[in-house]
């Protein structure tokens, strides 16, 4: 595969769905490269993940033994860590998000699991029913199953008790808006056609032989050889896959325009509700809604 092939696959696999396939040489060695450079500079979580991509059978023997006794040596020194969240009164609260450095670990605490983090110091912030709390802790290399426990406040005896009459009340829903099926149909459709025609352009770009060019349309192959045959074919080939994306683009804003002009809004009329009530200063029957 040529240069400008490499070029144009990487950013088609940037942009789009990763696809399967084995690592190419190249590949393997910047895996390799950029692995030592995250471990000098203590990043031992993508450390770890690039000694595992250049740790794959495909790649040679001599960086793929590199890699696997790399990920072998950061596996011991990896420190990793447990969260936790409960109420002033003890009670565990799974539905809790937690985020380290900003970035997203947990969105729930329910399965008891270990995470990796870099050694250092970290801000690990706490998120549950919009409250947020935050503390800041520093691990060591090597520091394994550390639980990072916050309570936030309230509990089963600072619940308040609720008034019959408000909270019965029925409440006016919003306006339902809706979005035209055909508008959505043609967004999948348009993204589906953009992606694919541009993975077959690519697979066809990359099957000119290195004799020719397509940009310039020349070939150095010489007389009688399946050059000429070749490079007409995947020319062909990409040409199809410049006009599959075109169509496709032209579709997915079609769709994603009819999607914004084409929704209706349907309001909805509250009802009359009638909910009795009884407390300390009497009792009634509370009536809502409109005739």
């Amino acid at each position: 595969m040529n240069a400008r092939a490499i070029m144009l696959l990487a950013c088609l696999l940037a942009s789009g769905p990763a696809f399967a396939g084995d690592l190419t040489k190249e590949e393997c060695i910047d895996a390799h490269a950029r692995g030592q450079d995250a471990r000098e500079q203590n990043k031992l979580s993508l450390a770890r993940k690039l000694f595992l991509t250049c740790a794959q059978s495909s790649c040679p023997a001599l960086v793929q033994g590199d890699c696997s006794r790399f990920v072998d040596d950061l596996s011991r020194v990896q420190p990793t860590v447990a969260f936790a969240a409960r109420d002033a009164s003890g009670a565990d609260l799974p539905d809790t998000t937690v985020y380290v450095d900003d970035s997203l670990v947990a969105t729930r605490l329910d399965d008891g699991r270990a995470y990796d983090v870099d050694p250092g110091a970290h801000t690990v912030k706490f998120v549950h029913n919009d409250v947020t709390r935050s503390t800041t802790v520093v691990l060591n290399s090597g520091e394994k199953g550390r639980t990072v426990v916050i309570t936030f406040p309230g509990g089963e005896s600072s619940t308040p008790v609720k008034d019959a009459r408000r909270d019965s009340a029925p409440t006016a829903s919003g306006p339902t808006v809706h979005h035209p099926l055909g508008a959505k149909v043609l967004i999948v459709a348009g993204a589906a056609m953009v992606v694919g025609g541009a993975a077959f352009g690519i697979v066809k770009f990359a099957s000119v032989p290195d004799e020719c060019s397509y940009v310039d349309k020349t070939c150095l192959g010489t007389p009688g050889s399946s050059t000429y045959s070749d490079a007409s074919s995947a020319a062909k080939g990409v040409n199809v896959g410049l006009v599959i994306t075109g169509v496709g683009a032209a579709v997915l804003v079609g769709g994603i325009v009819w999607y914004a002009k084409g929704r209706t809004v349907e309001r909805a009329e509250p009802g009359i509700t009638a909910v009795p009530w009884i407390d300390s200063n009497g009792a009634g029957v509370a009536i809502s809604g409109r005739l």
